[in-house]
């Protein structure tokens, strides 16, 4: 066939008008034209796959996560072995079935009913020759950073502040990695947060993960704690003390008083994990709690602590109480 002949399928196939090289750009049928003067010859050839061309290999390092919305989703991928033909498509299935999403620009979005609770997700990759495996489902993990706030009323403008950050499973309902940093209100000068010269406490343990329902609203209550041990105040039932750290107990001494302090800090925050992104009630707020026992935040053997009456029947020793925490995705 002379260069420059003609072709009759171009999706399927093309040929360079200098060389008269033809390529394939797909699967199917090609069809050329060579013409010359009042002659003409047609060839038609099969483009089928070569045999070292196959379906993509099962996708990996797959996440999901919410997309700003407790129903949404994005999936994505990290990297997919095309098998030699370019992917043309992704598709998402959940664990257990019912929920789907498809289409070639990642991530890809799922809407859940409701909330996420319950589901996990997998890939399957598609190419010309076919479709792959579908990925290992995983759980709906996404990171978010909290902000609460206790207030003070003695020691303004100074008040105390967790900033902290966790990793809610919407799959499972958990919460884990809860950590951050307490200022303490009694130290610093007379400039407020964020612009203060107040003392803060690394908090990078978290070892408590409660249940709750506030308001018809089943919760999760985190707290992290600044030594790795829940033994932070009194214990002592002399002094109304129950486990060593449960928020109100202990008169707010610390741990194992009259004896060597050990230095804790604690703070309680509310979780919702159906919903993370609404905003908190005035009974949710009340279930948070901190408790400051480090040398800043200590009066004499007290401990400098945060509590409501309506959770806990007192606020705390310095009358604090919390008033706000405020909730992003990461």
């Amino acid at each position: 066939m002379p260069p420059g002949s003609p072709f009759t399928t171009p999706a399927v196939c093309s040929v360079d008008a200098t060389t008269g090289l033809v390529t394939a750009l797909s699967l199917g049928t090609c069809t050329i034209v060579a013409s010359s003067g009042t002659l003409e010859a047609i060839q038609s050839t099969t483009i089928s796959p070569s045999s070292l061309v196959t379906a993509p290999e099962t996708p990996v390092g797959v996440t999901a996560k919410l997309a700003g919305a407790a129903n949404t989703v994005a999936v994505s991928v990290e990297t997919t072995a095309s098998g030699g033909s370019p992917i043309t498509s992704y598709s998402v299935l959940s664990v257990p079935p019912g929920l789907a999403s498809s289409g070639f620009t990642l991530p890809l979005l799922v809407t859940c009913p409701g909330s996420c609770a319950g589901y996990a997700f997998s890939v399957a990759a598609t190419n010309a020759v076919g479709t792959s495996q579908a990925s290992p489902p995983v759980d709906v993990v996404t990171n978010f950073e909290t902000t609460t706030t206790f207030f003070e009323p003695d020691t303004q403008p100074n008040n105390s502040i967790f900033v902290g950050y966790y990793t809610l499973n919407s799959t499972t309902g958990t919460v884990s990695n809860l950590h951050g940093k307490l200022s303490e209100s009694m130290t610093g000068g007379e400039q407020a947060y964020p612009n203060d010269t107040m003392n803060w406490l690394a908090l990078e343990y978290q070892l408590s993960m409660l249940p709750t329902g506030v308001g018809g609203v089943n919760g999760i209550l985190a707290t992290t704690f600044l030594l790795n041990t829940t033994n932070t105040l009194s214990n002592n039932p002399a002094y109304g003390g129950t486990d060593g750290w449960t928020p109100g107990t202990g008169k707010g001494w610390y741990y194992s008083y009259p004896g060597v302090n050990p230095g804790n800090a604690y703070v309680r925050v509310f979780v919702n994990p159906n919903d993370p992104f609404s905003e908190l009630t005035q009974s949710q707020i009340d279930e948070m709690a901190y408790a400051d026992c480090a040398p800043g935040g200590m009066m004499g053997a007290t401990c400098m602590t945060g509590t409501s009456v309506a959770a806990y029947g007192t606020t705390g020793t310095m009358s604090g109480y919390p008033i706000s925490q405020h909730t992003e995705q990461k």
